[in-house]
């Protein structure tokens, strides 16, 4: 039977560095391009967001202008004298103590008078 000769402690110590570091440094570069890469998706996706913002922007400033318009056109003076005049039945009294007052008389009506006009 042969008998088997154990490496002697010699070899153990000595230690190949230069496979050690040549190692090291492709770990480093494998983490560098996946940090790079997951950086670039980052970048790409915070790209996309912005630019649905600025899509949203420009609806919401079309609709803010709509709006504007809209609030112009519904608090014009001629509209509310009209509105005032026709469906609130009130008048503009120009005589000459009252040239710049107007006066609004509201009158309370019962809850029985109430019913029977509607």
């Amino acid at each position: 039977m042969a008998v088997q000769k154990l490496p002697k402690l010699g070899q153990f110590k000595q230690f190949n560095w230069q496979g050690f570091f040549a190692l090291l440094l492709l770990a480093l570069v494998f983490i560098s391009l996946i940090s790079i890469i997951q950086v670039q998706h980052q970048v790409r996706h915070l790209e996309t967001q912005y630019a649905n913002a600025l899509k949203q922007e420009v609806i919401l400033n079309e609709e803010h202008g709509k709006l504007t318009l809209e609030k112009h056109h519904l608090t014009a003076l001629a509209r509310v004298e009209h509105i005032a005049r026709t469906q609130l039945n009130m008048t503009l009294d120009k005589t000459p103590e009252n040239l710049n007052s107007q006066t609004i008389i509201l009158e309370k009506l019962d809850a029985a008078s109430a019913e029977s006009e509607d």
